[in-house]
């Protein structure tokens, strides 16, 4: 079978947050997160916390000058010191490092010490797992630093807090110090920072749920979500159909972004359960596949093409047609899938052929799932339950 993408594609996904090779055997992530940033361009699975994007803003406002290469050191310090304030403020909160932070109160209750080194770093690699190498990217993506009103925020913010100078004072010394200590009394000042002034949660609303931009279809669904109740769980094709009618007969353009996100989950979603579905047994005979009623059941091919003409719209045609051939076709269209990717990776295919036989030598994350409904289920948000989740936080829910 021709291959119709290039190996440079797998490329495009995003470094910083981008899932472990072991749970996306067919490199779909990179289409959905394509797909998905039509309509949310900046924000990531994993950047969903106000108090995260928060930590990141005070420290480069406390920083006080551009950014240079001592920051980023000066930033992870600043993590652990926060973090010990967001136990001290609410000691069953949940954030990264949050249980190493918690053993290290335990063993000594009343001393923090806040470096560079290991041995206080609160998580096993703070930098790419923490704040930093979760929330930077979309961080300077929406240039929160760059907006004018960015000072004026903390200023004011700040200067309104009665232990203004004793909160100065710490930060100057986790600032200048690779390595400081304190007494958990003396962070106790730093307890107001993470209290949200009014004009603050506006300002992350207006940057993070609205954005600037030339074509900005998220500060619709902003208004589509405001103008309604907030799912409390994601029930993506219903809401895709719902916010697609709010919109009457304008927005043509964001109609199609809405039906592309559809049509893409309702190719990969299938495709996954499928891929999955092989790896729950070591060995596939042809005859079996062909007659298998549950691959049947979860193929099935849309009448739509991706349009565009990119290798993300020649990728997502390709694996649609794959879903109108007969079973034992599909299936060795997802092991050549499997061995493009993993072969990119440097690593071994997970599902090979033999004449007539599959054999799979990777188990691990395999499923079957006898309800599956390719019509309403699906596997990826396309970045809405951040969006939901940071809107929630923005209104104090």
């Amino acid at each position: 079978m021709a291959k119709i993408y290039s190996q440079f594609y797998f490329t495009k996904e995003d470094p910083d947050y981008s899932i472990k090779g072991s749970r996306d055997p067919l490199a779909f992530q990179v289409l959905w997160q394509h797909q998905g940033r039509k309509l949310i361009p900046y924000l990531s699975t994993v950047s969903n916390n106000l108090n995260d994007f928060q930590i990141l803003c005070l420290a480069y406002y406390f920083y006080g000058k551009e950014p240079d290469n001592a920051f980023v050191r000066f930033f992870l310090r600043f993590e652990q010191l926060m973090a010990y304030v967001r136990i001290e403020v609410n000691d069953s909160v949940g954030f990264n490092g949050v249980d190493r932070v918690r053993r290290k109160l335990k063993e000594k209750p009343n001393k923090i010490s806040i470096s560079n080194t290991s041995e206080d770093e609160i998580l096993s690699n703070q930098r790419s797992y923490g704040i930093w190498g979760k929330y930077n990217r979309p961080f300077q993506d929406i240039n929160f630093t760059s907006k004018a009103i960015f000072s004026e925020v903390y200023n004011e913010k700040i200067n309104s807090l009665n232990d203004a100078d004793s909160i100065r004072q710490i930060i100057t010394k986790t600032i200048s110090n690779n390595q400081s200590r304190f007494d958990i009394t003396e962070i106790e000042c730093l307890k107001s920072l993470l209290k949200f002034t009014k004009k603050e949660k506006a300002f992350y609303r207006d940057v993070i749920l609205n954005i600037e931009a030339a074509n900005p279809y998220q500060n619709q669904l902003f208004q589509f979500i405001s103008n309604n109740s907030l799912p409390e769980k994601l029930d993506l094709y219903p809401f895709l159909k719902s916010f697609s009618r709010s919109l009457g007969n304008d927005d043509g353009v964001l109609k199609g972004i809405l039906k592309d996100i559809e049509c893409t989950e309702k190719v990969l979603c299938p495709l996954n359960y499928i891929f999955r579905y092989l790896q729950t047994k070591p060995i596939w005979e042809k005859h079996e596949l062909l007659a298998d009623d549950y691959i049947s059941v979860c193929k099935k091919p849309l009448d739509y093409v991706f349009q565009g003409g990119n290798e993300e719209c020649k990728i997502k045609n390709h694996l649609n047609q794959s879903m109108t051939k007969d079973n034992w076709s599909l299936v060795l269209d997802l092991v050549v899938r499997n061995k493009d990717v993993t072969e990119w990776r440097e690593g071994a295919p997970w599902i090979t052929t033999n004449n007539d036989l599959i054999e799979v030598h990777h188990a691990e994350g395999g499923y079957y799932n006898p309800d599956f409904n390719s019509m309403k289920d699906f596997d990826n948000d396309y970045f809405f339950q951040t969006y939901f989740r940071l809107y929630g936080q923005s209104q104090g829910r």
